[in-house]
């Protein structure tokens, strides 16, 4: 494990362009909402606001999509000449805090690697196609060897944005956005906390927690979240974006919701929710619903709070959710003129499912049992909203609470239609991936457990105990990537390595534009789509190779490629004796004539100590 921490020029570059697209992001979101807010929310408002930008000149014009945004870091870094706009000193402190913190993760995570199915079948491809030509898929255009071409594009916006300038594509871009995400969440945390630590600062105030403060947002946010999960929380997985998204717009509406009762006008705090909204929305089609969700538990909100009225309610935020709506029904405009598919659809009405609903429901609960710590934890970040009808009146962990449990609820309503109108018989009866779309509410759920705890119970720190408090938060952050150094690197799971390794040893005999051919016998489907993105997009790229999957070999195998124009073939596993290459081999071979040769053959390591997950088989690999 230790060779495979060892980093690369390029994984350097990926990271520092990472670093640099989150500081255009704080600039260009600080210009948007005139230098007002925390500086995590403006760093995310900074993305909605690219994100706007850059789909509406994809979507309506052929341009290149890096003029708009070469203007919009013009435009962030002229922010600095502005002394309303460019950050303080707080400001400045408090990303440094989290910065240095945050360096032994860095130092753990900079060189990991793509990861997952999901990863290869869209997510990466989509943005593989940004970098590579500057606009959006359609069918008319260039292939984009994507499942889901047509799925939103707001992480992959900001993928282009910190990969533009870079020589090669940076793969890992995306997880290291996700990480950022994470620890800017773990910031905001740390605001709420600030109590805990005798800071009584309003969590609202720009100015910078101590170092204990974020140490424990920081641990809230990832090891003691129940919902965290490295392998989709830290990977190019969109589950991420969402959760934090969601967390910060609760926050937002909860503070703009105190400002109505308070009688004052939220127009800053709902000028930043309207840019982080627009970019919830079409960070993955599920955006959407989420979106949609906050909309009941606001107006729940504002019927129940006699200080804020409904219509008061309705009509203040009103402006915040229009953004994110025509962002949304414009790019399904797009999808819908430029796709035949594209995207995942709903089955036609006639094949819904609504005669399994009584399995359905049995299998939330079956998964509700199954996970019981999460759902537990989910369920005590409800109790405050009844506390606050007990005391008629509502303060931020009430708001926060309801806002949790309406979103709970309406998006749980959207989850049981999809089940019905979208999912296979077996996929619906199983409740496919429930656990995973119930972790969008992990950091809203520790947001409210963490203003309870402090708002409600008083927890506080004294005297000498503070700084043994901080001194103890730190140490455990810092430990952590030396603790859970294997959950964290899951990307070095077996077979990744190994199919990784694999590619890139025979990524050197493919030419551009070859017809290559790869056997994977036992493959259920798996590994097919990670050894295709892995060869077009992991260097040295390939990405014009057509490429054909065959998941079993035989005597009549070759003669059948060999027919289809195949001029070489690369075997994961050699079942059987091919000419002189014995079983149990990997082998790239290359036609010849009328036969095929050996032109490179590779034998697998033993598999004594090394950690077998990651993908679904092992059978192409000789296990």
């Amino acid at each position: 494990m230790l060779r495979s921490l060892l980093p690369a020029s390029a994984d350097f570059l990926a990271l520092g362009a990472v670093w640099a697209s989150g500081l255009v992001l704080l600039l260009w979101g600080r210009l948007l909402t005139l230098g007002r807010g925390l500086p995590e929310i403006q760093i995310v408002a900074g993305w909605g606001g690219l994100a706007i930008v850059l789909t509406l000149w994809g979507v309506l014009l052929p341009q290149p999509m890096w003029w708009p945004m070469a203007a919009i870091a013009g435009l962030a870094v002229a922010t600095l000449l502005v002394p309303s706009l460019a950050p303080g000193r707080e400001e400045w402190l408090a990303l440094g805090r989290l910065t240095a913190l945050a360096l032994p993760l860095w130092a753990l995570l900079l060189t990991a690697q793509p990861s997952g199915p999901d990863t290869f079948l869209n997510v990466l491809p989509n943005a593989a196609y940004l970098y590579d030509h500057s606009m959006f898929p359609a069918d008319a255009r260039s292939p984009a060897h994507s499942y889901l071409p047509g799925a939103p594009y707001n992480l992959q916006i900001w993928a282009y944005l910190a990969g533009a300038a870079l020589p090669e594509l940076p793969g890992a871009a995306m997880a290291h956005i996700n990480v950022l995400l994470f620890l800017l969440m773990g910031l905001l945390l740390a605001r709420v906390v600030r109590p805990l630590m005798g800071d009584p600062t309003d969590p609202a105030e720009p100015s910078a927690p101590g170092w204990g403060a974020i140490a424990i947002g920081l641990l809230l946010a990832v090891p003691l979240n129940p919902g965290f999960v490295p392998r989709i929380h830290f990977s190019e997985y969109t589950d991420a974006a969402i959760a934090v998204l969601l967390a910060m717009a609760a926050w937002l509406a909860a503070f703009g919701l105190r400002a109505l009762a308070e009688g004052r006008r939220p127009s800053a705090t709902l000028r930043s929710l309207a840019l982080v909204l627009a970019a919830l929305v079409n960070v993955k089609q599920e955006g959407a619903a989420i979106v949609a969700a906050l909309v009941p538990a606001i107006a729940a909100l504002s019927l129940c709070d006699r200080n804020v009225r409904f219509w008061r309610g309705m009509l203040a935020f009103a402006p915040a959710f229009l953004p994110a709506v025509g962002l949304y029904l414009l790019w399904r405009w797009f999808v819908v003129t430029h796709f035949a598919v594209g995207e995942l659809k709903l089955l036609p009405p006639e094949e819904w499912h609504w005669h399994l609903l009584p399995q359905i429901l049995a299998g939330i609960g079956r998964a509700m049992l199954e996970t019981g710590l999460f759902y537990g934890v989910l369920a005590l970040s409800f109790l405050p909203l009844g506390a606050a009808f007990g005391r008629r009146g509502f303060d931020l962990t009430a708001r926060l609470s309801a806002l949790s449990l309406g979103v709970f609820i309406a998006y749980n309503a959207f989850l049981i239609f999809v089940y019905v109108a979208h999912f296979s018989s077996e996929q619906s009866i199983a409740v496919h991936s429930y656990f995973r779309y119930s972790q969008h509410l992990s950091l809203l759920m520790m947001l409210v457990l963490a203003a309870c705890a402090v708002e409600r119970f008083k927890l506080q720190l004294r005297g000498r105990w503070v700084g043994l408090g901080s001194a103890a938060a730190a140490i455990l952050w810092l430990a952590l990537p030396v603790c859970f150094a294997e959950r964290l690197r899951f990307d070095l799971a077996e077979p990744q390595p190994l199919l990784r390794a694999l590619v890139r040893d025979a990524a050197g005999f493919v030419g551009p534009s070859d017809k290559l051919a790869a056997v994977l016998p036992g493959d259920g489907g798996a590994v097919s789509p990670v050894l295709e993105g892995l060869l077009r997009y992991a260097a040295p790229r390939r990405p014009g190779v057509e490429l054909t999957v065959v998941d079993g070999l035989d005597g009549t195998t070759l003669a059948s490629l060999a027919q289809k124009g195949v001029s070489k073939v690369l075997i994961s596993c050699t079942t059987e004796e091919v000419g002189e290459v014995p079983r149990r081999r990997a082998v790239l071979l290359e036609r010849e004539g009328e036969g095929w040769r050996a032109v490179a053959i590779w034998r697998y390591p033993e598999s004594a100590g090394r950690r077998w997950s990651g993908l679904p088989t092992a059978k192409p690999f000789c296990r």
